[in-house]
Order: structure tokens, then sequence, then C-alpha cells
């Protein structure tokens, strides 16, 4: 269709330059100095999304007909069984994503670091298995032994998090049956 036609959605002819039409979206520092963060429409999408999808998950199925669902959502992302080390860094993403508001609630004091620990051990087993995979498939010995360090890491915050489960039913003894 040219320019000046009309256009049979619109009704109405086409501009002549749709261009001029368009106002240029801030990005970086310039939309974080305006208050608008780049990819903010994407997490506001995201997020009526999961809403909708924490919502379906609360229906009743057969763990199967769940499973299928959730492999469904996985492969539409481009985490299929194809490809181990794609899902697990997009596992990963997700898990890395939920964990933000963990780390904000522990920093209140009336939630405890249990969450904290939390996040932090799956976060950091998620990448030392993705990496794992990868440096396997490949034979890349180097790497397998450069996850020695986050391996210890998220065995600390494993450990961390025991110990606070620990204190935290210790505590509950003490106060009831």
């Amino acid at each position: 269709m040219a320019n000046g036609e009309v256009d049979p959605l619109l009704g109405r002819p086409r501009p002549a330059c749709r261009r001029r039409n368009r106002r240029r979206r801030p990005r970086g520092l310039a939309a974080r100095r305006r208050g608008r963060l780049p990819g903010a429409d994407g997490d506001a999408l995201l997020g009526m999304v999961q809403t909708e999808v924490a919502m379906a998950d609360s229906v009743k199925l057969d763990a199967d007909v769940r499973h299928a669902a959730w492999e469904q959502q996985l492969t539409a992302a481009g985490a299929g069984l194809d490809d181990p080390v794609k899902r697990l860094e997009f596992i990963r993403w997700q898990v890395l994503r939920a964990g933000t508001p963990l780390r904000l609630m522990a920093q209140n004091q009336e939630v405890g670091p249990i969450p904290l620990a939390a996040a932090h051990t799956v976060t950091g087993l998620l990448g030392v298995i993705a990496a794992s995979q990868d440096a396997v498939a490949t034979g890349d010995v180097e790497t397998l032994a450069a996850q020695a360090e986050q391996l210890h890491a998220a065995r600390e915050a494993l450990v961390t998090a025991i110990g606070n489960t620990d204190i935290l039913l210790h505590m509950l003894k003490s106060v009831g049956p």
C-alpha cells in the first residue's frame, strides 16, 4: 500500500511518512533519568502473563498434563529438551528474577535469612549445572574445574539455610507441641 492510499483497517489515508509521526523512545541512561526503564513494558507484560499462569496452575490437573504444559512453556521460550544447557540457563534466569524479591525481603529482619539463602543456593547450583553440562559435552576440563568455587559458594549458602532452618525449628519447639 502506497502512502496516501486508504488503509482498510484505519479507514483513512496513510500518513505520508510514518517515521515523522513516531517519537523515538529514550533508551538507557536517558530513559532512567526520565523514570522509564528500558524493557518496562516487557516486564509489565511478563507480570500479567505470570499472573494468568499462576491462576491456571491452581487448577487441579493430572501430573502428566501439568508437566506437558510446563514443557510447552519452556519449548516456546526456546529452552526445549534438545538443548539442556540453554534450558538450564533459562531456568536459572527465571530463578534469578524470582530471587531478587527474596533478596529484598531478606533485608527485613522479620523475614529472616532463609529466603535469601534459598535464592543464593538455587541460582548458584543452576549456574554450576549449566556450565558443567556444556563443559562435559565439549570435554572442557578447565571449565569443570573452575566450577569448584561456585559449588563451594552454593554449599555455604545451603549450609546457612539448613542452620537457619534448624534454629527456626528449635524456636518453634520451645513455643508449642
